[in-house]
């Protein structure tokens, strides 16, 4: 069984924990970190989102249609379904010369609720759009139209665009994902199962690109380096990703994923991260993330303060009233 990694206090009375497993490798191979069970087949769900963007890049999609930042950092999202979000989603589908309605992500109401209220007062229907996978959907396409492929059914697991992604996936995982379970994520395209290390095995490799060859090293450099310097885009307002890469100043990839994963890379130190919340819960998972990066101690100085906060989360009622804490577990030893 994984160890428990997170507590949730009341009080001073122990409510609620969370176990997990934690892998961190880097790119020569050293293993850095081993929690729990690190062989388990994982379905890593949207924490990859990266691989799944990177044909657009690599393709020269991306630099024919001339996106940006912002729009590549859409296509690594898991986005709140706010207007801007919705907007640059619109806005790489309109670089291609493609139509909303070719999005096969399905809808659903926007995750950050002032947006959801607004549709509600304007009597409006949540789109494809303001799924938290429009992003790279949209980016999906983008690389169907490229490469001229059938942009119908492209969430299909034997579309060109999915193969592509496949191929790419047991690349870096050196893991034969066509012959692993994969099952349909919740936007629709398939999702493939890898042991937890071989996740972050590959993301030690997309950390800064050793042993990829240059093309695809100059491709994974691009999306980290748009994702980070907009990270509002790869989540949104008030997003563990999206607050962690905006308020540390040592460079850091972080991506989510449903089911209480999360993959992270530290491009200066070529290192991978990857984690599972055993129960699937999203504050479970971000502490332990939050702990993992204080085990490493690779943060700058001047970012131990935010690292602190990370570590230290208050919940509160409806009146204000303090009312709970989540940190890490004794098993950290911190």
């Amino acid at each position: 069984m994984n160890p428990i990694l997170v507590d949730v206090m009341r009080g001073d009375y122990l409510e609620s924990q969370h176990a997990g497993a934690v892998y961190v490798v880097d790119d020569q191979g050293s293993e850095l970190l081993s929690i729990g069970d690190v062989n388990a087949l994982l379905f890593p769900r949207s924490a990859i989102k990266i691989m799944q963007a990177l044909p657009l890049v690599e393709s020269g999609a991306a630099a024919k249609y001339h996106l940006n930042n912002r729009q590549l950092a859409l296509a690594c999202s898991s986005h709140n379904g706010e207007s801007s979000h919705t907007q640059t989603a619109q806005s790489i589908l309109q670089a291609a010369t493609l139509s909303a309605s070719l999005l096969e992500c399905g809808a659903h109401m926007p995750y950050h609720k002032p947006s959801e209220y607004q549709l509600v007062r304007t009597n409006q229907a949540p789109c494809a759009l303001h799924n938290n996978c429009s992003g790279k959907h949209a980016g999906m396409l983008a690389f169907a139209a490229h490469q001229k492929y059938d942009l119908f059914n492209y969430i299909d697991i034997e579309h060109p665009v999915q193969q592509t992604i496949a191929d790419l996936i047991s690349d870096l995982t050196e893991f034969d994902i066509k012959s692993a379970p994969c099952a349909k994520d919740g936007c629709s395209v398939p999702t493939w199962a890898a042991p937890l290390k071989s996740w972050a095995q590959a993301l030690a490799k997309i950390s800064r690109g050793k042993g990829l060859g240059e093309s695809r090293k100059l491709s994974f450099n691009t999306l980290q380096q748009a994702v980070m310097a907009e990270p509002y885009y790869v989540a949104g307002t008030d997003r563990y990703c999206t607050n962690a890469m905006a308020k540390l100043s040592t460079p850091l990839f972080i991506k989510t994923g449903a089911e209480g994963v999360f993959c992270a890379t530290l491009p200066e130190h070529g290192i991978g991260i990857t984690l599972k919340c055993s129960d699937g819960s999203t504050r479970g998972a971000e502490m332990m993330l939050s702990a993992t990066l204080k085990k490493l101690g690779l943060l700058k100085n001047e970012d131990q303060a935010v690292l602190n906060q990370m570590l230290n989360i208050t919940l509160k009622n409806c009146n204000d009233f303090k009312v709970a804490h989540i940190r890490p577990a004794g098993f950290w030893g911190f």
